[in-house]
């Protein structure tokens, strides 16, 4: 007898800035350190740490083709290597059941926002429209039922060297599907 497997397992496609590995080990320490003091119960995953910089809004996964067409606009992005700095953490999503912990900065994201700027127009040139979402930079450091308020904390900082296409299943991985230097 045949077992029902369930509705596939939908992904979704974006890119990202992957923190180095001292700045996942800070963040990891980070997020444990918030989840004792407000007494959260949700946990962090080192291997999802990302800031996203740009997500397919179709509800289908795109095909060889469109995965082409992103690499190609990939390609095309230019922009120097630059630090990023967050330094405050906040609840996101309010009404959500699940809340995202996240650290956020000021002033110091401007690279993530000219790299997000820079991929949107070449996507967009490509064909191609991002799904509707916060354009803040922020790296999600756990989900909690908790809200806690905005505070300022010790910077996370790392050199940004590159950018990658992400296909994200729940709970699964992430499968790297490619990476593109920065200049400089």
């Amino acid at each position: 007898m045949e077992r029902d497997a369930g509705p596939p397992k939908r992904a979704n496609y974006f890119f990202a800035l992957l923190p180095d590995p001292a700045a996942t080990a800070s963040a990891d320490r980070m997020a444990r350190g918030l989840a004792h003091w407000f007494e959260l119960s949700g946990s962090p995953r080192t291997d999802k740490f990302h800031v996203s910089l740009w997500g397919w809004s179709a509800v289908a996964e795109p095909d060889g083709q469109g995965l082409a067409l992103m690499r190609r606009a990939a390609l095309r992005v230019t922009q120097a290597a630059f630090k990023l700095t967050f330094d405050e953490v906040a609840s996101f999503a309010q009404r959500a059941e699940k809340k995202a912990l996240v650290m956020t900065g000021r002033d110091t994201v401007i690279g993530a926002d000219r790299l997000h700027e820079a991929l949107d127009r070449e996507m967009r040139a490509a064909g191609f429209r991002s799904r509707r979402g916060s354009r803040q930079p922020h790296l999600t450091l756990l989900y909690d039922r908790r809200s806690i308020p905005s505070l300022r904390v010790r910077p996370l900082s790392w050199l940004v060297t590159d950018f990658v296409l992400i296909r994200s299943v729940r709970k699964e991985s992430y499968d790297i599907l490619g990476r593109w230097p920065l200049h400089g």
